[in-house]
């Protein structure tokens, strides 16, 4: 049956401007004032007289621009982050785009956990180094990681700062680099220069600031896409020694019985989440907020996560 306007008793919601739903006792208006009746869908409220609606409409106005405002809030503390679409063990892990949910690598989870810990929600991508440092230059990304000091990378983007330095303090992880050569080759490292290379580019990744190193040394470089490359053509004798980071080379050498590790190691870095001008420029605070966490995180849960990846 229905009531003045025609609107069932038990109608779920009324689409009248002028009706109240009620509940099954008698209560205060909240809109407007006064009683309503019990259980029952009125024409009006019976002390209002409809009033009461304006004023509700204008609370679930209220309610609905704060909900947008908190949406565009929740939306602002997204990272979009970058790595390197090359395994890395153990800072991160598979060589594809694909991101591991439970073993990415120490690295991405220490960011997960840090961003987490700062109240932001990250977003991965993976592609080459190259194309991270370009995408970070350019803005696609919030922030890319891992990334070594290099001056000239401060046009591309900012790295956490103490006095005009890097902060080692909020570094992600500390990576090694080593010389690689052909067993019985004469080409060896004493700390200080290399020898026995007769002329010949030590091979080297693209993009990486190893390059930057081997060039103040004096020694000619030759860049190939990855650390597998430069391995093929290290054992097929067309580049004398390579240069690679430890961490990515090491696992390599059961597959290239001939080649073996120079000692020591050429250098050890420290490596920075970098955030692009354009994120810094505009949200400084969570750039700074990001690599608080990431110092804090790091030094409670670096031992646990490289245990982890050591089994």
């Amino acid at each position: 049956m229905g009531t003045g306007a025609g609107v069932a008793l038990d109608s779920p919601l009324s689409v009248s401007p002028r009706l109240h739903r009620v509940g099954g006792w008698r209560r205060v208006c909240p809109y407007g004032g006064g009683t309503w009746h019990l259980g029952r869908m009125l024409p009006q409220c019976v002390v209002c007289g409809g009033r009461g609606l304006k004023t509700m409409l204008k609370l679930l106005t209220w309610i609905v621009s704060i909900g947008v405002w908190s949406s565009g809030a929740l939306a602002a503390e997204i990272v979009r982050a970058a790595y390197e679409d090359k395994s890395l063990p153990p800072y991160y892990t598979g060589t594809s785009e694909v991101i591991d949910a439970d073993a990415p690598g120490v690295s991405v989870e220490l960011m997960r956990e840090a961003a987490k810990a700062a109240g932001l929600e990250i977003q991965f991508v993976r592609m080459p180094w190259v194309r991270c440092l370009k995408s970070l230059q350019r803005g696609d990304v919030d922030v890319i990681f891992n990334s070594s000091f290099k001056e000239d990378r401060q046009e591309m983007g900012v790295y956490p700062m103490a006095s005009g330095k890097p902060d080692s303090s909020k570094r992600l992880a500390t990576i090694s680099y080593a010389l690689y050569r052909l067993k019985g080759s004469a080409v060896s490292y004493d700390g200080k220069s290399i020898t026995g290379l007769d002329g010949g580019a030590v091979g080297a990744s693209s993009g990486y600031s190893i390059i930057e190193d081997l060039t103040r040394m004096g020694v000619k470089t030759e860049e190939a896409a990855d650390t597998t490359a430069n391995f093929r053509k290290l054992a097929l004798k067309r580049i004398p020694a390579v240069a690679a980071q430890e961490a990515q080379a090491d696992p390599m050498l059961i597959n290239y019985p001939n080649i073996e590790k120079v000692m020591p190691l050429l250098v050890s870095k420290d490596y920075f989440v970098m955030a692009s001008h354009q994120f810094y420029g505009q949200r400084r605070d969570v750039a700074d907020r990001l690599w608080a966490k990431i110092a804090e995180v790091r030094e409670a849960r670096s031992a646990a996560l490289h245990a982890k990846y050591a089994r």
